[in-house]
């Protein structure tokens, strides 16, 4: 095992623990729901109920610690391609079957809800007009404005600064991201102020203050993520060139951003329980039947395109919108085809790397790439048994495989093609490019032009 298995699985596997707590936390009755099905007050009390919940966190706590249990013999694979392979579709299967035993759960709670009579005479309803409230006033843009010229400012270092081509395309990829990333925050953060208010009931003050709460945590979110944002493009500038302080910066990044939106999501969540736990009037909106296995909305009578989330701070497309079917649907197929990223790569690693002279053109192939060098461009050529130490600029960069645009030491920025353990290396010098390539003719191509 190595820390470049250790970084990847860890980056992937991020994705089931945050889906278990979030969805674990659903067996908590808040806003009149539990497990995204409207009860009456003191349903969680229930012994059918309860037993349903006990079941679901079972199925969940199944899932989380038998798809550890598979991802743990990948850390020590010694192929990035086979690894990326295995990541990608356990990442499928992580997110896939959580959801499954979410969906499943809300169905079981939905048919004793049915059994009951708990159905409430306002269901299949849309609630369009709701009583006044008095949330937060939505915080003002000039607040986003300081992240987002601080996040800006280290992309002026790409023009203004004399770095190498290499971290300047680094720089100039993090800190435009950044920005990018700023200016989104400011874009997403008004949605939640344009839906409709957290009506339960008829109490226009827990109306007022369910509102609050979201909104609050909604602000307190995007804010946060600006300026963690915003650090983070300055801290990538502050590692001056070293790549080592970069990923070190950038996995910080991103658990403190992880970290952010979890604390958010839960203080809504705790906030929305306290707030209508131990109420004995029963809920006015019941909108059960728009939520398919209580996750996707879909709602014909309802124009909006964004809603909010039933519990929590997020927000959910209406799958009646032809917009969010066609989101939905372009999301679904990129996920499925995220494992053709490792077989792209399994084809980059394990091709193998050709090195030969067709007429007066040497040529290197490997996989998809093609490097032609004509012999009369060629001014100096030169044999290395030790590939000097690279950085990557663009390219493919693994244990067995240099590919691409990388500097290299003594010979500045090339186009290199070759297995960085197996030597000798042929390099060649042309007025415009210089070339570093590997194979089994590379001795024999350096004698030709050597004469």
């Amino acid at each position: 095992m190595n820390w470049v298995n250790l970084i990847m699985c860890g980056s992937f596997y991020l994705v089931l623990p945050i889906l278990y707590a979030v969805m674990r936390n659903c067996c908590v009755e808040k806003n009149h729901l539990i497990l995204s099905v409207t009860v009456p007050p003191g349903a969680g009390e229930d012994a059918q109920v309860q037993e349903v919940c006990r079941r679901f966190r079972r199925r969940l706590a199944a899932v989380l610690w038998g798809l550890t249990l598979v991802l743990v013999p990948v850390l020590f694979l010694p192929w990035v391609s086979v690894m990326t392979m295995i990541c990608c579709v356990w990442m499928i299967a992580a997110i896939v079957l959580p959801y499954c035993a979410f969906g499943k759960a809300n169905g079981e709670m939905k048919a004793i809800k049915k059994a009951r009579g708990w159905r409430s005479g306002f269901a299949g309803q849309t609630v369009a007009e709701l009583p006044p409230a008095r949330p937060p006033k939505r915080l003002r843009s000039g607040w986003f404005v300081p992240p987002m010229i601080v996040s800006l400012l280290p992309l002026l270092s790409v023009f203004l600064d004399d770095w190498d081509a290499a971290w300047n395309t680094v720089l100039a990829v993090t800190a435009g991201t950044c920005f990018l990333m700023t200016v989104l925050s400011l874009v997403f953060y008004p949605l939640v102020f344009r839906q409709r208010l957290d009506a339960l009931d008829e109490d226009t003050e827990l109306t007022a203050a369910l509102t609050r709460v979201r909104r609050y945590n909604w602000t307190k979110f995007w804010l946060l993520s600006a300026w963690c944002t915003a650090a983070y493009s300055v801290a990538v500038w502050c590692c001056q060139r070293n790549m080592a302080w970069y990923f070190i910066w950038t996995l910080v990044y991103g658990a403190v951003l992880t970290a952010a939106s979890l604390q958010t999501e839960f203080a809504a969540r705790r906030a929305q329980r306290a707030l209508t736990a131990g109420r004995e009037q029963a809920a006015l909106v019941d909108e059960d039947d728009c939520w398919i296995w209580g996750l996707f909305y879909c709602n014909p009578n309802n124009n909006r395109l964004f809603v909010s989330e039933r519990v929590g701070m997020g927000l959910a497309m209406n799958l009646a919108r032809p917009a969010a079917r066609i989101f939905m649907g372009v999301s679904a197929l990129i996920l499925l085809l995220i494992p053709l990223l490792g077989v792209w790569l399994m084809v980059e690693e394990f091709s193998p790397i050709g090195l030969k002279l067709e007429e007066e053109t040497i040529v290197s192939t490997q996989a998809f790439t093609t490097y032609r060098v004509e012999l009369d461009e060629v001014e100096h050529a030169e044999l290395l048994e030790t590939l000097p130490a690279a950085s990557r600029i663009a390219g493919t960069a693994m244990e067995h495989l240099l590919k691409g645009r990388f500097t290299l030491d003594g010979y500045g920025a090339v186009r290199i093609c070759a297995d960085p353990q197996t030597p000798p290396f042929l390099v060649l010098e042309t007025e415009d490019v210089t070339y570093c390539f590997g194979g089994g003719n590379a001795e024999k191509l350096y004698d030709v032009l050597a004469q």
